[in-house]
């Protein structure tokens, strides 16, 4: 196998695809099956459960003990999903690597999707995703673009997955698990960092499943001290224009409205769109609430008293 490049689908380097769980004895069957339907012929799945209290280790070992394309391991003290990952990470056996989540979902070119334009010039592949809310799919990032350093630095605009060489991962030192969230942007600012751009690819291939958010990081009260630790590691490569930026995610994150001037203020910062409609939504939200007054109580009764 060439050093430089992977020949596409002419041949077929072991992936070793990691995924940790806990208490998730149900829903991680959905995303093991997702990785066993893969086209990709040659791949194996490494599942660390993280000292679940249900009876996941039981099903694991139930339902895929006798696999031989799944290895399953059991951390014997909670220690998180990054150890998780780790962990399975050193044990892989194949020269790649990439993840996914036990609440989340492959489609089934996902593996060959990624092998196929993999290069060693880019730091690591990832892809556009689905965020799947129950109902409804909506796709994000449909475009392919080469992400560099100083865009990543602006905001994560890869995915909380990707396809990369092991040596590269453990030569990072792993996910970072002194992170509450942030790990994936984490770590693929430090392999940008280190081995040049990445490549994010079109087709959406990785589905998100958001609708039951079982305990997802997006709804932890740790998010915002999470931010904050991941700015201040990487401060000594941020600009003003990245600090600025991710303040600007910070107040998303909070939920905080923009004033005109301040919306003015911050294009000049790049994120124009982002920006724009973080602010109208806001503003949209003032004006319905409005309409919803005068329909209910007229214009007099805006000024009336209650």
């Amino acid at each position: 196998m060439a050093e430089h490049q992977i020949a596409g689908r002419d041949t077929y380097p072991l992936i070793s695809v990691y995924m940790p769980t806990f208490n998730r004895s149900q829903m991680m069957q959905r995303a093991v099956a997702s990785v066993l339907a893969q086209d990709y012929p040659n791949f194996e799945l490494l599942i660390v459960d993280d000292c679940s209290s249900d009876d996941t280790w039981e099903v694991l070992n139930r339902l895929y003990g006798e696999n031989s394309r799944i290895r399953l391991f059991r951390q014997e003290k909670g220690q998180g999903a990054c150890a998780a990952r780790n962990l399975a990470i050193k044990a892989a056996a194949g020269d790649f690597v990439t993840g996914i989540d036990d609440d989340d979902e492959f489609l089934p070119h996902r593996l060959s999707g990624m092998m196929a334009n993999y290069d060693d010039q880019y730091s690591c592949i990832c892809t556009s995703y689905f965020w799947d809310y129950g109902s409804v799919r909506k796709q994000l990032y449909p475009e392919q673009k080469i992400v560099r350093l100083p865009e990543l630095l602006d905001a994560h605009c890869l995915s909380n997955q990707a396809l990369v060489r092991k040596s590269r991962m453990l030569a990072q030192g792993g996910f970072d698990e002194q992170l509450a969230a942030f790990q994936d942007y984490d770590m693929w600012l430090r392999m940008v960092a280190a081995y040049g751009p990445a490549l994010r690819l079109s087709d959406a291939s990785y589905v998100v499943h958001v609708g039951h958010e079982l305990g997802r990081i997006t709804t932890s009260p740790k998010r915002l001290n999470a931010q904050a630790q991941f700015v201040e590691k990487h401060r000594g490569l941020m600009n003003e224009r990245n600090l600025h930026n991710q303040a600007f995610y910070r107040r998303t994150m909070q939920n905080l409205p923009m004033s005109l001037g301040e919306l003015l203020s911050s294009c000049r910062y790049g994120l124009v769109e982002s920006k724009v409609r973080y602010y109208l939504k806001h503003r949209l939200a003032w004006a319905i609430r409005l309409r919803k007054q005068i329909l209910n109580k007229g214009i007099k009764g805006l000024f009336g008293h209650k």
